[in-house]
């Protein structure tokens, strides 16, 4: 598992073959993900890396990841070992909340977004 803060916007890894997955920690619900710009490269063969999404009605999958709330961005597939590099510009857009807006009381109560600063990226 490696993990950047968002504002970081670029780090080097060392992945072997398999299925990986991109993480948000701080909450359970983003927005704006679709203005993110986030390029996965080989550095090795310079090929950029196809990432996929996927959510149902803005539901995504969750989970607890170090002891944080953590929602599921993209997944990745690699067919080899490899060095990559991950760049992530206009980091600003997103928005993440703790809970999704369809828990209305709970977003009433703690209605404020978490700060683009505390947010972690991790690749799991």
């Amino acid at each position: 598992m490696k993990q950047i803060y968002l504002k970081d916007k670029s780090i080097d890894l060392d992945l072997g073959y398999g299925s990986y997955h991109i993480f948000f920690t701080g909450g359970w619900y983003i927005k704006n993900l679709e203005e993110l710009y986030i390029e996965l490269i080989d550095l090795e063969t310079n090929e950029k890396i196809n990432l996929k999404t996927k959510d149902f009605f803005g539901l995504r999958k969750q989970d607890y990841i170090g002891g944080e709330k953590a929602v599921q961005a993209f997944e990745f597939n690699i067919l080899k070992a490899s060095k990559l590099k991950i760049t992530i510009k206009n980091p600003e857009v997103l928005i993440m909340k703790k809970v999704h807006p369809f828990m209305f009381m709970y977003s009433i109560l703690f209605p404020r977004k978490i700060e683009i600063d505390k947010i972690k990226v991790v690749v799991k």
